[in-house]
């Protein structure tokens, strides 16, 4: 069953400021190659490990991380500007429990829901399920809620679940189709004069800074019945793991791409970047969604303690959001 839209809007944002942080943890031996499956498996932890013991993304005077969404193209107009939702999030990769994985949060710090927040817990358990609570601050409560499902859409966006945090190797067949080169600039949301607010007036650009760099592409077929997709074919960073460009089919017509400009964040590994931007735009009817985090915002190894991933920070953010 789909969670309530609110509900809905609020944990998907969250689960895309997951991402803040990427690494791969594998080391692969020199010149060896690598099958189509490793290579899916070296994407997988390059966007979903951490080689840092935590990492956070607080707004920094006038720069915060949002997500902008805007309608199709036939629902736009002068009265209709794109919606903005800006958030803080902090990543704890050596929780003191062994038996965790991970912990992960994110406030909201505009628009109506402002102040709600969620911990997403993670274990080392592969069986045991993760625990998200929520601080709902107009009823003044804590929620715990189930995962999401794969293709539960976060409302308002483009994006599932499944593509920003569910979706493993396992889930899909994977070929090499060739290695070549990144051959264009990757797409960004460009918005009208009149659709630009405070929070959107220093959007990037298209990024070209990835042209010519050496890539994989990888066509990854679903597992899954009767899916929104059948393949998806992905520009692959050969050094890196970076996923720059991803694009679905379903027969041979194009449902959407997904567009991440992986950057790098100064550290001695360099393997250790992040998403600057996350852009995806549906081409049917041309409804797109992004998502920006200023390299301002992102700090690395903060002194927190462990307790500070908690039930209680979400309840008080506003009082201890300096920590």
């Amino acid at each position: 069953m789909s969670l309530p839209l609110n509900i809905n809007k609020i944990l998907a944002l969250f689960l895309l400021s997951g991402l803040s942080i990427g690494g791969v943890k594998a080391q692969q031996a020199e010149h060896a190659p690598l099958s189509a499956d490793q290579i899916a498996q070296e994407v997988y932890t390059a966007t979903h490990g951490g080689l840092v013991d935590n990492a956070i993304s607080r707004r920094v005077r006038n720069e915060v991380a949002l997500v902008v969404n805007r309608a199709p193209l036939e629902m736009r107009d002068k009265k209709r500007r794109p919606s903005v939702q800006t958030f803080d999030t902090y990543v704890n990769n050596t929780p003191e429990d062994p038996a965790v994985e991970s912990m992960q949060m994110a406030i909201l710090t505009s628009g109506k829901t402002r102040s709600t927040g969620v911990l997403f817990t993670s274990y080392n358990d592969s069986s045991r399920r993760s625990v998200i609570s929520m601080w709902l601050p107009a009823l003044r409560k804590i929620r715990r809620i189930n995962e999401p499902a794969h293709e539960d859409v976060w409302f308002g966006t483009n994006l599932t679940y499944g593509e920003l945090v569910l979706r493993r190797p396992e889930d899909e067949r994977h070929e090499l189709l060739d290695e070549g080169i990144m051959d264009s600039c990757l797409a960004v949301m460009t918005l009208k004069p009149w659709e630009v607010t405070r929070y959107t007036r220093d959007l990037p650009s298209p990024q070209c800074g990835h042209k010519g760099k050496p890539v994989y592409r990888l066509k990854s077929t679903t597992k899954f019945h009767n899916w929104w997709y059948d393949y998806h074919v992905s520009d692959i960073d050969k050094e890196t793991y970076a996923l720059y460009r991803t694009v679905y089919y379903k027969g041979e017509e194009k449902v959407k791409t997904v567009y991440i400009d992986w950057q790098s964040l100064e550290q001695p590994d360099p393997r250790i970047t992040y998403p600057r931007y996350i852009y995806a735009i549906t081409h049917a009817d041309g409804k797109d969604s992004l998502v920006y985090v200023p390299r301002n915002t992102i700090s690395l190894n903060v002194d927190l303690p462990d307790s500070f991933w908690s039930e209680e920070t979400l309840q008080n953010y506003n009082r201890i959001r300096k920590p």
